[in-house]
Formats: structure tokens, sequence, C-alpha cells
């Protein structure tokens, strides 16, 4: 019988093993064969001749089995590659068949090899038809005279035409980047969704609508889309179809014979009709009621009384242009009502000419889109996403938490809003720099996305603020437990360039229905609830409540005249004496900041100093402290007044100013204020963190001259052996522990040690919050160097104090107060303390 014809392509440097093979090859087929023995002549032979099929030894000269298929591999063919090998290694055959070969045999037992080649050529000519078939379905599907794309089920183009490309005005590569929603008229894809999900859940086999695209350029595009869905075999939903037909001619001849009734009928968008000299000659009620211009205020005029200022001149050049060329134009257009406010329009024009071809009149039909443009932007970049982590940006987060809140809504179901503001990010910022702040953005990032749920949309909305909307929850214990796994999470430590960087978060939590039933109103209140979180220490989330709200608005309107409170002169000062425990003498005062606005009065230190902080602000505010207390104290020395220190408060943020230290020269100059008048007071906090660089810059501040203090030492972490390295002159016992030492067993004895250590470090210590006379006895028997508090005097304007330094008050050993009249006890009687700088 005739045998049929088989090119095998032999790789083997064993001319014996290849006449093996040949052999018992030729019994069946009319061999066409070639064997290489080397990898430039397997190469050759596969660039210059057909083959069936490829037998290869395991190995070929320093070649192994891998490596030859590789290059049969990048032949791109698809050969099919058997191995006829004479050593059996089943771990061998099984990666080599892995690896993308066919078959592996023996060369002692070839019974099953022509089986093998048979069923690898027909898998072959198989897999040439269906190429063949595809080639023809690609010709015959980019040759159509309609648009034809296919859909994924979440509305991407997952294949595009050439007449879809040329419908849209977009590139095949530029569409299969969008999805369908995304280049449809606003108005008309609600209904279009509607549909679709129709379709996608079998309740309609297949829909046709008319719908608007939005083409590349801008202009709009009608056509006529038809649907369907390629389904599985198991009946579930691949793809869709969809057929679009460009129909805007007839849309637009529709549009002409409508217009003539939508007049008569006075419909709701404004008609405006011009005659050929482009002078207005009707208008209709809708026109009247969108501008504020009254027919008989318009008749005769120029449409250009309803031009914006805000549109420039080649705007309208443009758009006549594109009248007088194709006889229509329509787009957006900013105008100005009759009182001055500008708003946005969607704007029609079109030509009325006689039959002569001469212009009669131009038909102007617009709507005011002003409220409907936030929803038009949102769409328009839904598919966006934040470029530094790729997560989803606030548009994207907006439309899917609107989504969920609808579906919850009607399957009565929670939907929780966290927003996480990572803890003194700043501080990594300004230290580390900001190349390394982004990438540990994207650090957080990734970790915020692989402990959410699939379901969940986590969210950048800028800064170092995240979103993670997270649907269909059934408790709040259930989103309390999502909130403890992220702050496990991102405060583990990481290293980044080589800098091991710890950072915590503070999470805000809202829930529909109860904080809020609506996509803004829930971010809004998880706001609120993430600064409360930040409030009780950081590294915590907080669920909201209506109180938070309260505090949030109150917060917002404290800030508003905060940013306007310095120029405006509303800030001054007031000053507590400190005073030496021995000589019971005023040796000094610290300056305490106030702000008293003409709209709320007094606000008090604690409602303005963290804002300041968060915004910068405390920034120009702690120069104008730092520069009226020194010249308030220079005044006092002219005035003849004994020398005394002044003490100013410096927030943690002006202490990390690059220029912190030629600021203080300028200001001691300009007040010509000898350098030990002046005493800067840091947190404890402040001084141990990032010790190193701290060091140096009080090592310059003390170069000036200045005194250097520590405030509310003991409520931190720091020990006196820490602060040893540091070259301060004195601290400042915090009244936390003044204030109940006397019935505070603890108290007392942190104080006692506080003291006894300090003067072993030849260290000044002064206590805060001093207010009876059994605390003034307790701290002058442990030799406490300096007093501050009510028990002397509360916080007073500078001419006040100026009386008592004046008066040469004083506190006795006995701790009576002196005074010229006897009256300080009166005068200065008890008030609750003031909050500070700090």
């Amino acid at each position: 019988m005739n045998k049929l014809p088989l090119r095998v392509l032999i790789a083997n440097d064993l001319p014996g093993d290849a006449l093996l093979v040949t052999l018992h090859l030729q019994k069946n087929y009319t061999l066409i064969p070639l064997r290489v023995d080397n990898a430039d002549n397997l190469r050759k032979a596969l660039q210059g001749g057909e083959w069936d099929v490829v037998l290869a030894d395991h190995t070929l000269l320093h070649l192994d089995v891998f490596a030859i298929l590789k290059i049969v591999q990048q032949d791109g063919r698809n050969l099919p590659f058997i191995i006829v090998s004479g050593s059996p290694n089943e771990d061998l055959a099984a990666a080599a068949i892995k690896a993308g070969a066919h078959d592996y045999f023996l060369k002692d037992n070839l019974t099953r090899l022509i089986p093998a080649i048979e069923r690898e050529r027909q898998a072959a000519q198989a897999r040439r038809t269906q190429l063949q078939s595809e080639q023809n379905f690609r010709a015959t599907f980019n040759q159509a005279k309609v648009g034809i794309a296919h859909i994924a089920v979440d509305g991407h183009f997952l294949r595009v035409n050439h007449k879809l490309c040329l419908i849209t005005g977009y590139s095949e590569a530029e569409l299969l980047t969008r999805n369908c929603q995304s280049i449809t008229y606003f108005e008309d894809v609600s209904d279009h969704l509607g549909s679709m999900l129709q379709l996608l859940a079998g309740e309609i086999p297949t829909f046709t609508a008319d719908v608007r695209y939005v083409r590349k350029n801008g202009s709009l595009v009608w056509v006529n889309i038809t649907q369907s869905v390629a389904r599985s075999m198991a009946g579930e939903a691949d793809y869709l179809i969809m057929v679009v037909e460009d129909i805007t001619s007839r849309k637009e001849s529709e549009a002409r014979h409508r217009l003539n009734s939508r007049i008569l009928d006075s419909i709701n968008e404004g008609i405006m009709v011009m005659g050929a000299t482009k002078l207005i000659v009707s208008v209709n009620p809708a026109f009247s009621t969108i501008t504020g211009y009254g027919k008989k205020e318009v008749i005769g005029r120029n449409p250009r009384l309803l031009h914006s200022d805000l549109v420039d001149e080649s705007f309208y050049q443009a758009m006549w242009r594109s009248i007088h060329e194709t006889g229509q134009w329509q787009g957006e257009m900013l105008d100005r009502r009759k009182d001055g406010a500008s708003y946005i329009k969607w704007l029609s024009i079109n030509t009325l000419k006689y039959e002569n071809g001469e212009v009669s009149h131009y038909i102007a039909v617009f709507s005011d889109i002003s409220e409907r443009k936030t929803a038009e932007e949102r769409l328009t970049y839904m598919a966006q996403h934040d470029v530094l982590t790729g997560l989803p940006n606030r548009m994207l987060l907006q439309d899917r938490l609107t989504q969920a809140v609808a579906h919850a809504e009607r399957e009565q179901r929670k939907v929780a809003v966290m927003f996480l503001d990572l803890d003194l990010f700043k501080d990594i910022n300004d230290t580390l720099g900001h190349a390394i702040g982004d990438k540990l953005l994207q650090e957080i990032a990734d970790r915020i996305r692989s402990t959410a749920r699939a379901s969940d949309t986590v969210s950048r909305q800028g800064g170092d603020e995240f979103v993670i909307m997270l649907p269909d929850m059934e408790t709040t214990d259930a989103v309390a437990a999502i909130a403890v796994k992220l702050l496990e999470t991102i405060a583990a430590p990481l290293w980044i360039d080589g800098n091991e960087i710890a950072v915590t978060t503070s999470i805000g939590i809202s829930v529909f229905p109860e904080d809020g039933r609506d996509g803004n109103s829930l971010i809004k209140q998880a706001d609120a609830a993430m600064y409360q979180a930040k409030k009780i220490g950081r590294n915590a989330y907080e669920f909201f409540t209506p109180e938070m709200n309260q505090r949030a608005l109150e917060r917002m309107a404290v800030e508003k005249k905060l940013r306007h409170a310095l120029e405006r002169h509303e800030f001054y000062l007031h000053y507590q004496p400190q005073v030496d425990l021995r000589s019971g003498r005023i040796i000094g005062a610290e300056a305490l900041l106030r702000w008293n606005n003409p709209e709320a009065g007094i606000i008090l230190p604690g409602q303005f100093i963290s804002l300041a902080e968060e915004n910068g602000m405390i920034i120009p505010i702690g120069e104008w402290v730092l520069r009226e207390a020194c010249r308030q104290n220079r005044a006092w020395r002219d005035q003849g007044l004994p020398e005394i220190i002044m003490t100013v408060n410096l927030s943690a943020v002006q202490f990390r100013q690059k220029n912190l230290g030629d600021m203080v020269m300028s200001i001691v100059r300009d007040s010509d204020l000898t350098r030990s008048g002046l005493e800067l007071e840091i947190t404890e906090s402040t001084v141990m963190h990032d010790a190193d660089a701290v060091i140096l810059l009080l090592g310059k501040l003390k170069d000036l001259g200045v005194r250097l203090a520590v405030d509310d030492f003991g409520t931190g972490y720091s020990s006196l052996s820490h602060l040893k390295r540091f070259p301060i002159d004195k601290l400042k016992i915090d009244q936390s522990f003044v204030r109940d030492v006397m019935v505070d067993p603890d108290n007392a004895a942190i104080t006692s040690t506080i003291i006894s250590m300090a003067r072993s470090l030849k260290l000044k210590v002064i206590a805060e919050g001093v207010e009876t006379a059994d605390q003034l006895a307790f701290l002058k028997k442990r030799e406490c160097d300096e007093m501050q508090g009510y028990y002397f005097s509360k916080p007073m304007p500078a001419d006040q104090i100026t009386h008592m330094m004046a008066s040469g008050h004083v506190v006795t050993g006995s701790g009576q107060r002196w005074g010229d009249a006897g009256g300080m006890h009166d005068q200065w009687s008890y008030m609750p303390p003031d909050a500070s700088l700090h």
C-alpha cells in the first residue's frame, strides 16, 4: 500500500541512534529525514525546510534536551517535539513534557512512536485549521461595514474592528483600554447599563437601543447598538457581542423635524432664534428662566451679552467657523446670567437655509447642565487610577461607593467606609525625603490591598490618606476585626533603601445606613472619626459618632479664622512668672499665646495649636511669638526692671525647621537682648525623636548662648541617663505629677526622683502647676530650684507683670506670699489652668 510521506528532523549526534529510528519509521512512511548534530545546524534546518516532527535525543553536543526544545520553540511553528533517548529518566521526562515536549520514548522500545507521531500530526493539522479559521474570522470582522466589538462582562472592550474605531475616533489600542460606559454620553449610560444587566442575567436574549457616543474629539455621534451574549457550555456569560451602526445623520434629521414642535410646546430647554445677521429675533420662556433676561431685553441684540469673560474669544471664533462650514455645532459653553453668575450649558446650534442655500436663521437650543457636570466628570475619569500606587482614585471610589450603597439599601446590608491617615508621615518625608516617602506609600498601599477582601475597594485620596469601602458587611464587629488586622499589618516594620521604618495609622470608620445614606456623607463621617482616633493617641480605630461631626465642623471653622489671625493682629501674649525657690523672687516668665477673634471671642490654644501644626501655620505664628516675647523682655530691661529669662515654647514642627538657628539668632539680635535672656522649651518627645539630629541642633542653639529646657518631663519614654547626652540646662516637671504630689505616693516618688537625678547631672529643675502651699513646701524640702503656677500667679498681660516685678513680689520660705499691700492673694486668685503654645 502507499505510504504517507513524513518529514522528520532528527536532533542526534550519534549516527547509529539516528539510523535505528529511521529504519523503524520507514516501515510506515515514505521518509524524508535529516539528522543534525549541533545547535547551528538545528537552527538552519528549521529555517530552511518544512517538517512534520522533530525527534531529539536528551543531549546534543553539550546541549541538554531543554536547550534543544527552546530552539525548536523559538521557530514559532509549534512543531511536534518527541524525545527518543537511550537513558530512562522519569524525572527528566516529566520536566521535559512540562516544558513543552509532546512525548518521551526509549530507543529500545519504539512500538508507540508511530502512533504518537500520527497523534501529534493530527493535532498540528487541527491547529493549522483553527488558525486559518481565525484568520478568516478576523478578516470578516475587520472588513465589516458596521462596528463590531466583543465586550467583557464588566464593560471593558476585548476586541474591536476598524469600523468601530472610525465611528468613535479612537484607535484600536485606545479602545481596548476603555469600557463602553466611558464613551457613552452620560445621559444614556443609565438605560444602557440597565439593559446590559438584564442581558447578562438571561432575562432578555438581546437588546437594541439608540445611544450617543462621545468621540475622541469631544463631539457626539448617534449609534444604534445591538447586543447579545456569548455563553459557555455551562451557560455562563463569557462576553457580550455588540454591533454598532452610525445613525447620526438620521438622528439629526429627526431633531430638525422636532425643532418646530418643541418651540410650540414651550420645552424646558432655552431656545434662541437668530437671523442671518446673528441678532436675536426670538426666545422662549425657558431662555428667560435660565439666563434671567426678559424677551424685550434681548430682541434685536447680539448674543454676546450672554458671553462669559472666562471664555477666550478664540473659542467663539472656532464655534462660528464650524457652524459656517458644517451648518451646526454642539458642545459645552460657559455663559453668564443677567445677575453676573456663570453657568455651564449644553448648546446645540443649527443653521436653517432657504431653498437657494442662503442662511435664513440660526436656531440655538441649550440647557443648564451645571448640576450634572460633576456626574459627567466622574464618568469621564471613571477608569483612572492613582499614578503612584495604582489604587482606584477618588472618582472611581465614589462611583463604586454609590453602587454599593444602592445595593445595600435593596438588600438591607451594611457598607463600611474606613478613612486611613498615616501617623506622623510628614516627619518621615521631612527626614528621609520624598522619594522614600513615595516608596513607603507604595508599600503601605500593597499592605492595605493584601489585607482587604477581594470585594473591597482600596483607594488613595491623596497624600497619605487612604479610603477603604467594604460592601456587604453583616456586623460592625466584622468591620472592627478588619480594622485591627489593618493596624497590625501596617505597623509591621519595613526596610526601604536601607532604612528601617515603622509607621502606624489612624482609622476612622463610618457605616451605612447609620452614619449616612450616601458616599460623601460616609467619607466625611469616617474622616471625622479618624481625627478622633488620632486624638486618643494614634495607631487606633474609631467608629463615627454625631459628636465627632460637630467637632469636625467646629475645627473647620477655627481653621478658616486661623488663616487670617496673624495678619489681622489677633494674637497676643500673656506671661506667667517663674520664681526662684531660694530667694522667692521672679527670675523668669513663660510666654503663652492667646487669640482674640472678633467673631468667636477668646479661642483657647488647645483649639487651634494642633491645627496650626497640621497646616504649617505654626511656623509663622511661632516666629511671631518668639519675636514678641524677646521684644517685651528687652522693654522690661529698658525700664530698669530686674533682668529675667524669657521662656518660649517651641513646637515639634518649629523644631524641625532647617533655619531654626538662623531665625533665633536674627530675633535675638533684632531685640538687642543678651543671649542669656532667652530660654527655649521643647517637649520630651521632641528631644527623643531622631536623637543624633536633635543633639546637633541643640548644640547650635547652645552656641548662640540660648538656654534650653525640656518641657513636660516625665510624661514620655526618656530617662535622665539618655538626657545627659543633650546640652540642656533645665527640666520642667509636668504639672500632672505636681498636682497630686500630696495625695499620690507614686507622683511624690517620681517628682523626688526627677529632682534628685537632675541635680546629679547638674541640671536645674522647675515644677509647673504649683497651686498650694503644701505643694510648694514639698518642692522646697526636696530642693527644687524653681516653680511656676497659680499659687504665685496666673498668666497675665505684660503690664501686670511689669507692676509685679516693680513691686518686688516674692514667695517666702514658709510658703506665704508677700506683696506691697498684702493684696496678692485676692488679686491673683485661683483660676483653671491655661494651655500653652505647645
